[in-house]
C-alpha cells in the first residue's frame, strides 16, 4: 500500500470514528422514556438518522430497532470494503468472512433456541455481490441437516461437516462456533501473511489475538463458574498461533479448578494486570473494558492503517452494544443510573468533542 492509500485509510477509519456518540448523546439517551422515543432521538439527533429513512418510530418495537442498529453496522463495513476494493487491498474479504460465519452461527443458535424460520429477520442483503452464501436457502433451514445443504458450494461446509451427524443442541452449537471461529482467525492470518511483511503484519495478527484471546478467557470463566468443566470443548477455541498467550499458560488456564483459580492463572500472562478483578462478579465487565481501552488507544496512535481500520470496526460495535444496553434497559424498566453501569467508554473524558 503506499503512502496516499495509507494515509487515505487512516483519515477515512478515524473520520468516521469521529462521528460517534457523544456524552452528551449518551445522557439524553438515558432519559429517553420508551423505545419509540430512544428511536426517535437516533433519527432526529445522530448519525444513525440515515437508517430510519421510511420507518415509522412512533411504531417501532425493540427488535425491530436493534435490527436497523445491525443494519448501520453493516452499511459501514459495506463503505470500508469498497474503500478497500477501490485501492486494490485484500481486507475486504474480513468483512465478508465475518459477515458469513455471524449469518451461519444465527442459524445455529435460532435452531438451538427453536426458532429456525425467524433467520428472514437477521438476513442482511448489503453483502449479496460478494458471499457465496445462498440467503433464500439459509432462509428455510429448520435442522442442521438442512444448514449442511445449504453450505453446498462454499468452504463453510467442510468446516461444519465433522459436528453434523453427531449434533447436540448446546455441545453442537459451541462446537459449530468454535470450529468457524478458528477457520476465520485461520484465514485472517493467512491473508495478513500474503499481503504484510515483518511489523506491519505483526501489528495486525495481533488485533486479532487480543479480540480472540479475550474472548476465549471470558469464555472459560463463564463456564468454570458455571458448570466447573467443559475443559475439550473450551480448549478448541484456543488458537496459539493467533494469541498472545503460550501455551503452556493455556493449559493452566483450561485445568482451572473454577473461576478464582483462572483468575490466578492469568496472572503470569501479558493480560494478568489489566484483567485483575476485585469483584469476581465483575470480571466479564472489566475484559469487556481492557478491550475498549485497547482499540481506543490504538486507533489513535497506530500508523498501520489496516489496524486503525479494525480498531473502528470494533469501537462501532461496541457504541451500538452500549445503544443495545440502552434499549433493552428502558423496555424492561431499568433504572437510568443502573443502565450507565453497563455502557463502556459513553463517559470517558476522551469521548466528549
Amino acid at each position: 500500500m503506499n503512502g496516499l492509500s495509507s494515509n487515505a485509510i487512516l483519515a477515512k477509519s478515524r473520520a468516521m470514528y469521529g462521528k460517534r456518540l457523544t456524552a452528551q448523546h449518551y445522557n439524553d439517551l438515558l432519559n429517553c422514556k420508551s423505545v419509540s422515543e430512544v428511536a426517535g432521538y437516533l433519527k432526529n439527533r445522530t448519525v444513525y438518522a440515515p437508517i430510519f429513512e421510511g420507518v415509522n418510530v412512533t411504531a417501532i418495537h425493540r427488535g425491530q430497532l436493534e435490527l436497523l442498529l445491525k443494519k448501520y453496522a453493516y452499511r459501514q463495513f459495506e463503505t470500508l470494503c469498497k474503500y478497500e476494493l477501490a485501492i486494490g487491498q485484500g481486507f475486504y474479504k474480513y468483512f465478508i468472512l465475518r459477515n458469513d460465519i455471524d449469518m451461519i452461527l444465527t442459524c445455529v443458535r435460532l435452531l438451538y433456541s427453536g426458532n429456525p424460520e425467524n433467520y428472514l429477520l437477521y438476513m442482511p442483503v448489503f453483502f449479496d455481490e460478494h458471499t457465496k452464501l445462498n440467503q433464500s436457502k439459509l432462509a428455510k433451514v429448520r435442522s442442521i441437516q438442512d444448514l449442511f445443504k445449504a453450505l453446498d458450494g462454499t468452504e463453510y461446509k467442510a468446516v461444519i461437516a465433522p459436528f453434523v451427524e453427531h449434533f447436540d443442541a448446546t455441545m453442537g452449537k459451541l462446537d459449530i462456533e468454535a470450529a468457524l471461529t478458528r477457520y476465520k482467525f485461520e484465514t485472517l492470518k493467512k491473508i495478513t501473511e500474503k499481503d504484510f511483511k515483518g511489523k506491519k503484519a505483526k501489528d495486525i495478527i495481533e488485533v486479532f489475538a487480543i479480540q480472540n484471546d479475550i474472548r476465549v478467557i471470558v469464555n472459560i470463566y463463564r463456564f468454570k463458574k458455571m458448570i466447573g468443566g467443559g475443559k475439550e470443548s473450551l480448549r478448541q477455541f484456543i488458537l496459539p498461533e493467533v494469541s498472545r498467550i503460550p501455551a503452556k499458560h493455556w493449559n493452566r488456564i483450561i485445568e482451572a479448578a473454577d473461576e478464582k483459580e483462572v483468575l490466578a492463572s492469568l496472572k503470569n500472562t501479558v493480560y494478568g494486570k489489566a484483567l485483575k478483578a476485585n469483584d469476581l462478579d465483575y470480571f466479564e465487565d472489566v475484559a469487556q473494558r481492557y478491550l475498549y481501552r485497547w482499540f481506543l488507544k490504538t486507533l489513535r496512535f497506530s500508523t498501520n492503517p489496516t489496524v486503525v481500520m479494525f480498531c473502528y470496526v470494533y469501537l462501532l460495535e461496541n457504541e451500538i452494544r452500549n445503544i443495545t444496553h440502552i434499549i433493552e434497559g428502558i423496555r424492561y424498566g431499568v433504572p437510568a443510573a443502573d443502565i450507565k453501569e453497563m455502557l463502556i467508554g459513553a463517559y470517558d473524558s476522551s469521548v466528549s468533542r
